[in-house]
């Protein structure tokens, strides 16, 4: 199961979000669950930088099935928090819309930081 971890604090903004696991939905190759999380993921990614101008810091893992994306909130302008929060509630509720559809093979939650 892939489990996608939203980081947000009290008001509600997010600052990262970390996925973890495999969908197994498919043979690999043709699985669509973890190509269509993929993609999500790597679009917000790329997004954060090329439209809000921030730079996170990103770790992943290996051979797949990681990936963690962390915002330090004191290092974000306010109108760079605009946008970024824009982002990532688009790609929250991309996730949604796919558990909603998969939830046998992938799950939100979220954290507080």
């Amino acid at each position: 199961m892939i489990t996608i971890e939203i980081h947000s604090n009290d008001a509600r903004e997010s600052y990262g979000f970390e996925i973890s696991g495999h969908a197994y939905s498919g043979e690999h190759g043709h699985d669509l669950v973890c190509a269509g999380a993929s993609a999500i993921a790597f679009g917000a990614v790329n997004a954060i930088g090329e439209v809000a101008k921030i730079i996170p810091g990103i770790e992943q893992g290996e051979e797949g099935g990681f990936l963690s994306v962390i915002i330090d909130p004191t290092d974000v302008s306010s109108d760079q928090n605009v946008k970024l929060q824009i982002i990532l509630r688009t790609m929250t509720t991309q996730f949604y819309t796919m558990v909603a559809s998969y939830g046998d093979f992938i799950e939100l939650k979220y954290k507080m930081v």
